[in-house]
C-alpha cells in the first residue's frame, strides 16, 4: 500500500519529504518482537531462536550468524559476503497486533564495507497489508525508528529486514522492536459522495459531452456546413479504413521487446498487411521485424487505432446523425466484443496494461455512448457490447485499481471504469470510481497529494494523475454528481502553478489549461471562486515564492512575467520533474528572461539517456563526489526558507547521499542575481568534488583551455561529457552562456582552492538530439564550497565583482568547515552585498562581519556605514561596525532602511516576541503593521520597544539613525541537526579470504607479459572456493534490482573453460542498463604506454561496450584522459577489442575496465582473455601469473 509514511530518526520526525519536525511522542509498552535482541539461541546453531534468514536462490556466499559485536546485550546478528545482486531477508517470529492501532518499530544497524553506506528495507508484514521503510546504514551504530498504523483487518505481523547483503561486506543488526504508541487524534474521515439517491439521467450522450453541449457545438456552426467541423472530417476519414479483428491479443510479456528498434532505438511502426499479417518497421532504418513479440505489438497498435476510429465515428454521429458513422462504429465495437474475452480480457487488447484504459476502453465506452440510441445497434448488440466488452474491462480494472492501492495508476484505471459505468448505467462502477477506499476519486485525492496539493511522486506524476481525476470529475458532473465539493481537490489545481509556469513545464500544457478552465467554473459555482490562472493570453498568473515542505522542493521568485527570475532547489526524497526517480540533492533550476536557462527533467523512458544520463547527479547542476552517483531517496534536511523584500533564501543539507560527506546548499535570490553556496564537507579522507554547471546557450569563457582526449569519464554520466577542454586556476573567474539575442547568463565562481575548470558538451536532459554546453568545476580535498553567482541578463551583465570573504571561527579555526561568505558588487551601485552561511556552531567572523547563526545577508555602502538592509536567519547576532541585529534565542529577523527616517522590520516564520530598537528617535516614533498602529514604548528618545508576531512586517517611522535591534522572546526553531550515530569500537573484522601469492616483476606488477589477474576468468568461487576475486562488478545503481549481474560462465569461453558473462539487466521497457567489471592492476605505471585487449561477444546484436584504462593521481583523483574508448557495437561472434593510452607522470595506480553500456535492447556479453601489457600494440594473449598461482 502506497501512502504517507512517517519515519522517525532517534526521536525526531522525518516526513516523507525528509524535513524534520518536533520530537515524536515515545512508544509505550513491551517489545512485541520475540527475541528482538538476538540473545536467545537455545540450540547453539548461530541463528537466534524464532528468526529465519532467507538467502537469495543461488547465493552460496551469503552467511548469517550471531555475532559478539552487540550494540546492546551480548549479541547482534551479522549478515556477510552476499553476492549483492539477489539480496537476502531476515524474518522475525510472528507476534500479535491490534487493528487500527498506532505502533513504533525500531532497529539498530551498522555496516562494514568498501562503500560508506548500504540500504536496508524495514518491513512490517501484517495479515492485512505491509509497510515498507528504506533505511540508510552507515559504519557506526544508529537506531532507526518508524511509525505506522495497522489496517482494519490486521491481527498479527512479522518484522522483515530485506535487501541484506547488497553492498556491505558485513551488516550488523540488533535491538529489533515493535511497541504500541499512544494514539493521536484520528485523521479526518475520508470524504465520500453519497450516491444513495443517485439515478442516471435518461438523455444521451453524457460520457464526453452532454446533449446540451452537443447542441451548443451545432449552434456554433450555424451558417456553416456541419461537415466542416473537425469531428466530422475525422469521422469521414475513418469510413473507408479496413478493419481486422485478430484471433490473438497481446501479452504483457512483449511490452519490453517489440516496441523499439534495437539498431537505432527508434519507436517501431505497426504494419498490417491486407490479409491480416502483422509486422513492425523502423521509421529510421527501415528494418522490418516479424518475431511474435513484434506481431503482438502490431496487433495491439491496430486495436488501439480501431478504438480511436470508433471514438471519432461516434463523435461524427453525435454532430450529424449520419447513420454511416454509427454503423461503422458499431462494427468496430461488436468486433471487439466478439474477441475481447477470447484474448484474455483486460490487459490484452493493447500492449500495456496502463494504456488499455484510456487508449482502448474509454474510446470504446465513449463511442458506445454516442451511438447507443442509433439504428445501428439492436438490443442484442447493446447487450453484447456491454457484457462482453465494456463490463469485462471495467471489472478487470476495478480490481487492478484496488491491487495498486492509492497510486496514480489507480486514477487511470478508475477513469475508464467511470466512463464505462456512465455509458452502461452501472451505478456500482460509478461508485467504485468515486468512492472506493483504495482506487476511488476521493481516496486518491486524499492520499496521493500532500498537504500542499502536490503529488508525492512529483510534477510529472501529478499531471499524469490529473489525466485520470479530471475526466472522472467531469463525467460525474455530467450525470449530476459534484465531486468538486471534496475540500482536498482544490489544492490539486493550485500546487502546479506554484512550481513554475505551466507553459514551461509541459509540452502539452494546453490540455491542462482546459482543465483549469473547467475547475475554475466548477469551484466558482460552489461559491469557492478560483480565478482562472491563465488570463486571456493564456499566460500563467505570477506566483509568489513557495516551499513545498512535505515534498522537499522550494522555489524563490522575484519580478513579474518576462522580468521574473525564479530559482528552485530539490531537497526531498522524490524528484519533482523525472517521475519515479530519487531527487538529486540539491538539484537547481533557474528561470529568467521568460525561459528556462537550465535543463530539467529527463528523456522519455524509452531512450537510453533517461537512465544513463538524465537521472545522474551530474545532469542537475549540483555536486557529484568521487564520480559516483548520489545515493537515492535520502531524507534531506530542510534548514531554512525565508523571504524578504531585498533578499530571499533557502537552505537544505544531507549527509546520506554520500555517506560520510555533508552536502549543504544555500541559495539567495537577490536583486537580479542568485548567490549559490554549495558545500561538500567530508568527515575524513580526501575526495574529488565536481560541480557540473549546465545552462542553455553558447558558452564563452576566457580561461586558457587546452584540449583533452576522449570523454571525461566512463560511467555515471561522465561518458556523455565530450569535446573536453581543461584549464586550472585558483582565482575568481566567469563564464557566459548566450541562449538567445535577448537572453544570456553569466556565472561567477569565487576563487579559493586549486580548481580545474573543464568545458565540455553534455546531452540535454529531455531532448536526446539537443546538446548543452557545460562547465565542470573540479576540486580535490577533504571538503570544498562552490561559491558562485548566477546572473541572468539581456544586453549587459551588471555584477562587477565577486570576492570571497575570509572566515574565522572559534579558537581561530578557518576554512570551509566553518562557513563561507562572498561579497558581490554591481555597476552603478555604491558598496556591496554580502551573503554568509555558517557550517559550524558559534560566533564567526566573515571579514569584518560577525555572525552567530545559520545564514545572513546584508548590504553596506562601507564598513562603518549603516546597512541598507540586514537579514539574520536562525541566529542570535549579525554585526558590522556599529550596527547589529540580535536575539536571545535563534531567530529570523530582517531590517531595511526604506527611507531616511523609516525602517521596515520583518519577522521570520519561527520568530516572535518583544523587539527593542536602539537609535536616535527625535520625535514621535510610530509603528504600524499592515497600515494599523502598533502599541510601542519610547524611552529617552533612544529606545523603542513593541511586540512582534511571526511572519509579520512592521514599519517604524521617526528613526533618525539606528544602532541595534534586539528580539527577546520565543523563537520556534525546528530541530535541524542530523541524528548523531553512536560511535562504538568496530571490533575485529572478519579475516579476509586467503590471497594468491603470484610471482611479481621488479616494478610490483605481475610477472610476465599480462598484468591483469584472472584475465581468463578460470578462477572463481565455484572452481576454487575461498579465493577472493581480483575483479569487482558494479553498475550505475546501488539498489539490488539494478546491480550488475556478472557471472563466471563455465559453458561459453574463447579459450580455456570459463569466461565472464555480464547479463543484460532490464531497466525499463526495452531499455537495458549498464554494468562493468573493473580491476586495480598493481605496478608502477607513470609515463608508461600500455594496451588493454580482450575478446568479447554478445548474445544479441548490436550490444554496446566500452573499454577503459584509467589511473589515479593523488592530487586530483582518477585520470581518464585518453583512457575511455568509443562505444563498440558487438555481434554474436567473438572479436578482439584493444585500447591504448599513455599515463602521465603523477599516476600512482591503474585500473582496467570493460563496460556494458546503458542502451536500447542489446544482450548479454561474454568477456575472455583480458590482457594489459606495456607498449602500443596488443600481442597474443598470455596467461597471467595470478591465475597460474591460484590454480596451483
Amino acid at each position: 500500500m502506497r501512502g504517507s509514511l512517517i519515519v522517525l530518526w532517534m526521536g525526531t520526525i522525518c516526513t516523507g519529504a525528509g524535513g524534520l519536525g518536533q520530537g515524536a511522542e515515545p512508544a509505550r509498552g513491551a517489545n512485541l518482537v520475540p527475541n528482538g535482541g538476538f540473545e536467545a539461541d537455545a540450540d547453539g546453531d548461530g541463528m537466534p531462536d524464532g528468526w529465519t534468514l532467507a538467502p537469495a536462490e543461488g547465493d552460496a556466499r551469503l552467511k548469517g550468524a550471531l555475532s559478539t559485536q552487540g550494540r546492546a546485550g551480548r549479541r547482534s546478528f551479522c549478515v556477510e559476503k552476499g553476492l549483492g545482486k539477489r539480496p537476502a531477508s531476515l524474518t522475525s517470529p510472528r507476534f500479535d497486533l491490534k487493528p487500527n492501532a498506532a505502533y513504533e518499530a525500531s532497529v539498530r544497524l551498522r555496516m562494514d564495507g568498501p562503500l560508506p553506506q548500504d540500504s536496508v528495507n524495514l518491513c512490517v508484514v501484517t495479515d492485512d497489508g505491509s509497510k515498507y521503510f528504506e533505511l540508510h546504514v552507515g559504519r557506526q551504530w544508529r537506531q532507526y525508528t518508524v511509525s505506522f498504523t495497522t489496517e482494519p483487518g490486521a491481527t498479527s505481523a512479522t518484522v522483515q529486514l530485506r535487501q541484506l547483503g547488497i553492498l556491505a561486506d558485513r551488516l550488523y543488526i540488533d535491538d529489533v522492536a515493535v511497541r504500541e504508541k499512544p494514539t493521536k487524534d484520528a485523521p479526518p474521515p475520508l470524504y465520500q459522495t453519497d450516491l444513495t439517491r443517485f439515478e442516471f439521467p435518461e438523455d444521451r450522450p453524457r460520457v464526453e459531452r452532454t446533449a446540451a453541449e452537443i447542441a451548443e457545438m451545432k449552434q456554433a456552426m450555424a451558417g456553416r456546413d456541419i461537415r466542416e467541423h473537425d469531428w466530422v472530417t475525422r469521422a469521414e476519414k475513418c469510413l473507408p479504413e479496413p478493419l481486422h479483428f485478430f484471433e490473438e491479443g497481446c501479452d504483457q510479456k512483449y511490452y519490453s521487446t517489440g516496441v523499439l528498434c534495437p539498431v537505432d532505438g527508434a519507436g517501431l511502426r505497426a504494419v498490417l498487411k491486407p490479409v491480416g499479417n502483422q509486422e513492425m518497421q523502423c521509421p529510421k532504418c527501415g528494418k522490418v521485424y516479424k518475431e511474435e513479440a513484434h506481431r503482438a505489438i502490431a496487433r495491439a497498435h491496430f486495436n488501439q487505432l480501431m478504438a480511436s476510429w470508433a471514438w471519432s465515428l461516434g463523435r461524427g454521429y453525435a454532430l450529424t446523425g449520419d447513420e454511416r458513422y454509427a454503423r461503422k462504429a458499431a462494427e468496430i465495437l461488436l468486433g471487439f466484443a466478439g474477441h475481447y474475452r477470447q484474448w484474455g480480457g483486460g490487459s490484452h487488447a493493447v500492449h500495456y496494461v496502463l494504456h488499455e484504459p484510456y487508449a482502448f476502453l474509454t474510446p470504446c465506452a465513449t463511442a458506445y455512448d454516442y451511438i447507443h440510441d442509433s439504428q445501428a445497434l439492436s438490443a442484442v448488440d447493446r447487450r453484447k457490447i456491454e457484457d462482453d466488452l465494456l463490463r469485462v474491462g471495467a471489472e478487470f480494472y476495478s480490481q487492478n485499481g484496488i491491487r495498486d492501492r492509492l497510486n496514480n495508476r489507480s486514477a487511470i484505471y478508475s477513469e475508464a471504469v467511470m466512463a464505462i459505468g456512465v455509458a452502461i448505467h452501472d451505478k456500482g462502477f460509478v461508485d467504485h470510481a468515486i468512492n472506493n477506499p483504495y482506487a476511488g476519486f476521493h481516496a486518491l485525492v486524499s492520499h496521493i497529494f500532500d498537504a500542499d496539493g502536490m503529488s508525492f511522486e512529483g510534477f510529472g506524476c501529478h499531471a499524469y494523475t490529473m489525466t485520470g481525476l479530471t475526466p472522472i470529475a467531469e463525467r460525474a458532473y455530467r450525470v449530476g454528481i459534484n465531486v468538486y465539493k471534496d475540500p482536498a481537490y482544490r489544492k490539486v489545481f493550485e500546487a502546479p502553478l506554484r512550481v513554475a509556469p505551466l507553459d514551461v513545464l509541459l509540452p502539452g500544457w494546453n490540455t491542462m489549461v482546459e482543465d483549469y478552465k473547467l475547475a475554475s467554473r466548477r469551484f466558482t459555482d460552489l461559491g469557492q471562486p478560483m480565478a482562472y490562472p491563465f488570463g486571456e493570453a493564456k499566460e500563467a498568473v505570477p506566483q509568489a515564492s513557495f516551499n513545498f515542505r512535505d515534498f522537499g522542493y522550494g522555489v524563490l521568485r522575484s519580478g513579474q512575467r518576462e522580468s521574473q527570475t525564479s530559482v528552485s532547489m530539490e531537497y526531498g526524497k522524490e524528484t519533482m520533474f523525472m517521475g519515479h526517480a530519487p531527487a538529486p540533492k540539491f538539484a537547481m533550476l533557474l528561470y529568467a528572461n521568460g525561459r528556462m536557462t537550465t535543463p530539467r527533467g529527463a528523456a522519455t523512458y524509452e531512450h537510453e539517456y533517461c537512465g544513463a544520463w538524465s537521472r545522474r547527479s551530474l545532469a542537475h547542476n549540483t555536486v557529484t563526489v568521487d564520480e559516483r552517483d548520489q545515493w537515492g531517496r535520502t531524507p534531506g534536511r530542510f534548514v531554512a526558507f525565508e523571504t524578504a523584500p531585498r533578499v530571499q533564501v533557502m537552505r537544505a543539507a544531507d549527509d546520506q547521499s554520500y555517506g560520510g560527506i555533508m552536502l549543504d546548499r544555500t541559495l539567495f535570490l537577490a536583486d537580479g542575481y542568485v548567490v549559490d553556496l554549495s558545500a561538500a564537507l567530508a568527515e575524513s579522507g580526501r575526495h574529488r568534488y565536481d560541480f557540473c554547471y549546465r545552462n542553455f546557450g553558447k558558452l564563452s569563457c576566457a580561461l586558457p583551455f587546452m584540449d583533452r582526449k576522449g570523454p571525461l569519464g566512463s560511467g555515471n554520466g561522465y561518458q556523455y561529457l565530450t569535446d573536453v577542454r581543461s584549464a586550472r586556476t585558483a582565482d575568481t573567474w566567469q563564464a557566459d552562456w548566450r541562449q538567445a539575442e535577448e537572453s544570456a547568463l553569466r556565472l561567477w565562481v569565487a576563487g579559493g582552492p586549486a580548481t580545474e575548470v573543464i568545458a565540455c558538451t553534455s546531452p540535454s536532459n529531455q531532448d536526446p538530439d539537443e546538446n548543452v554546453d557545460a562547465v565542470v568545476v573540479r576540486r580535490w580535498g577533504e571538503g570544498t564550497v562552490f561559491a558562485s553567482v548566477w546572473e541572468p541578463y539581456r544586453d549587459k551583465a551588471l555584477v562587477s565583482r565577486v570576492r570571497r570573504l575570509q572566515v574565522r571561527g572559534a579558537a581561530g579555526k578557518t576554512g570551509d568547515s566553518q562557513g563561507v561568505g562572498i561579497e558581490v558588487a554591481r555597476e552603478g551601485q555604491p558598496g556591496a552585498d554580502c551573503f554568509l552561511a555558517s557550517h559550524a556552531p558559534g560566533k564567526k567572523s566573515f571579514g569584518d562581519i560577525e555572525l552567530d547563526g545559520k545564514i545572513a545577508a546584508g548590504r553596506w555602502r562601507g564598513g562603518q556605514a549603516a546597512p541598507d538592509y540586514l537579514q539574520l536567519v536562525q541566529g542570535v547576532l549579525l554585526k558590522r561596525g556599529a550596527h547589529s541585529i540580535a536575539a536571545n534565542a535563534p531567530a529570523t529577523l530582517y531590517v531595511e532602511q526604506i527611507s531616511p527616517d523609516r525602517l521596515l522590520v520583518k519577522l521570520g516564520s519561527n520568530s516572535a516576541g518583544k523587539l527593542t530598537l536602539v537609535g536616535h528617535l527625535p520625535g514621535a516614533a510610530k509603528v504600524t503593521c499592515d497600515g494599523k498602529p502598533v502599541a510601542a514604548k519610547v524611552a529617552r528618545e533612544q529606545t523603542l520597544t513593541f511586540e512582534v508576531a511571526r511572519n509579520a512586517s512592521y514599519e517604524v517611522a521617526g528613526v533618525d539613525g539606528w544602532q541595534s535591534i534586539r528580539l527577546a522572546g520565543v523563537a520556534r526553531v525546528e530541530p535541524e541537526e542530523a541524528p548523531q550515530a553512536e560511535a562504538v569500537p568496530a571490533g575485529a573484522a572478519t579475516p579476509p579470504a586467503p590471497g594468491v601469492q603470484a610471482a611479481l616483476a621488479p616494478d610490483g606488477s605481475l610477472a610476465g607479459r599480462n598484468k591483469v589477474a584472472n584475465g581468463s576468468f578460470e578462477v572463481s568461487d565455484k572452481t576454487h572456493p575461498g579465493i577472493g576475486s581480483p575483479w569487482e562488478f558494479w553498475s550505475s545503481y546501488y539498489i539490488a534490482k539494478f546491480r550488475a549481474d556478472c557471472q563466471y560462465d563455465g559453458e561459453v569461453a574463447h579459450s580455456g573453460k570459463h569466461s565472464l558473462r555480464i547479463v543484460n539487466t532490464n531497466w525499463y521497457g526495452a531499455v537495458s542498463q549498464d554494468a562493468w567489471a573493473v580491476q586495480k592492476v598493481p605496478g608502477a605505471w607513470a609515463n608508461k604506454t600500455v594496451t588493454l585487449s580482450l575478446w568479447v561477444k554478445a548474445s544479441d546484436a548490436p550490444t554496446r561496450v566500452r573499454l577503459c584504462l584509467y589511473g589515479f593521481n593523488p592530487e586530483w583523483g582518477n585520470d581518464y584522459e585518453g583512457g575511455v574508448s568509443p562505444r563498440y557495437d558487438l555481434g554474436t561472434e567473438w572479436q578482439r577489442l584493444t585500447w591504448t593510452r599513455t599515463f602521465g607522470p603523477d599516476v600512482t595506480e591503474v585500473y582496467v575496465m570493460v563496460k556494458r553500456e546503458h542502451q536500447v535492447r542489446g544482450g548479454d556479453i561474454w568477456v575472455d582473455d583480458v590482457q594489459l601489457e606495456e607498449g602500443g600494440q596488443a600481442t597474443e594473449f598470455a596467461p597471467d601469473a595470478w591465475t597460474a598461482a591460484a590454480v596451483k
